[in-house]
């Protein structure tokens, strides 16, 4: 437990420094949307497609579809309780069943995963990830617009971050290695994941009005529901799988992914299909700066009930 409340530590004054870049506009609006658009197309997918470059083991395939069903099964449960939470005639219920529903697996997840398992760790959260640029380019765009096209959400689902696990499970299954003088390269641009996906984070907490966001109760009592309530429930239903024999490492990092804040990408699509951007932005702020102590708990929960964690 030291371990994850050390390197969530790590990561937050990591945070803070693109807090301090940003707010000294060292790191611009528009510097951020850049870097965004670089973590988003390029270290991120990188960092999955080389966590494949291993030797071929049944049991990573195994563990690969087992994570890929759990998470599968987590994101139901979510849904499912999500639609039941926050009425759909409710002022702001798009941003708020967005906000929800789809946890920052990426900018903080991996993070978070790489830190602590190494790519040991990356290749099973890429299945989560997977699962989530699904479901926001399908169930998420329906959310903002109220409609879906099936031409655009094929088109959608053509991400960097899909088509490099794609490419990365063709690679390990047919056990194709990489040279040393491509791999390397590759490797060292996916090892800048962490500090950029942090001080992404924290400038773009700088854009918002982070004193007006912490005096809003009704953001409190989202952020106990995507930090607490939710994650709660994924325990109970991993507890089950553990049971069962399920790898301690797969369920603890699926955990990890499904009690991370909030998803940038909902203040993304607001932007992009005119919801309100500002927020969905106080959204991300607040239960970011909560996931600080949330995470450990629900960490300290998970291994209070006798789950291992393969750590």
């Amino acid at each position: 437990m030291s371990a994850v409340i050390n390197k969530i530590a790590v990561m937050f004054i990591m945070m803070a420094i693109g807090f301090l870049l940003g707010k000294l506009k060292i790191i611009t609006n528009e510097g951020n949307k850049t870097l965004s658009a670089i973590s988003l197309f390029l270290v991120s997918p990188l960092l999955s497609f080389v966590s494949y470059q291993r030797e071929f083991s049944p049991s990573i395939a195994e563990n690969l579809l087992v994570t890929l069903g759990l998470t599968a099964v987590l994101y139901a449960v979510t849904i499912a309780l999500v639609m039941l939470f926050v009425p759909k005639k409710r002022n702001g219920a798009a941003i708020e069943r967005m906000s929800l529903i789809f946890p920052n697996c990426g900018y903080i997840g991996i993070p978070l995963v790489q830190s602590i398992y190494g790519n040991d760790g990356i290749i099973y959260l890429t299945m989560n990830i997977a699962v989530f640029y699904i479901l926001t380019w399908t169930l998420g765009v329906s959310l903002m617009t109220g409609k879906i096209s099936v031409k655009q959400t094929a088109k959608n689902l053509c991400t960097p971050a899909i088509l490099a696990v794609i490419l990365g499970v063709l690679f390990f299954v047919l056990k194709i290695d990489l040279p040393d003088i491509i791999h390397e390269p590759l490797q060292a641009i996916g090892d800048m994941n962490t500090p950029l996906a942090m001080l992404i984070a924290g400038s773009t907490l700088a854009g918002t009005n982070l004193i007006n966001c912490l005096k809003k109760y009704k953001l409190y009592i989202l952020s106990c529901v995507r930090l607490v309530a939710l994650p709660l429930v994924c325990i109970a239903v991993l507890f089950g799988f553990h049971l069962i024999g399920a790898d301690p490492m797969v369920t603890t990092i699926v955990l990890i992914a499904m009690a991370c804040p909030s998803a940038v990408i909902t203040t993304m699509f607001s932007h992009r299909f005119g919801g309100d951007s500002v927020y969905a932005s106080e959204i991300f702020a607040v239960t970011t700066i909560l996931s600080a102590l949330s995470i450990p708990l629900i960490m300290w929960i998970f291994t209070a009930i006798g789950v291992p964690t393969g750590m």
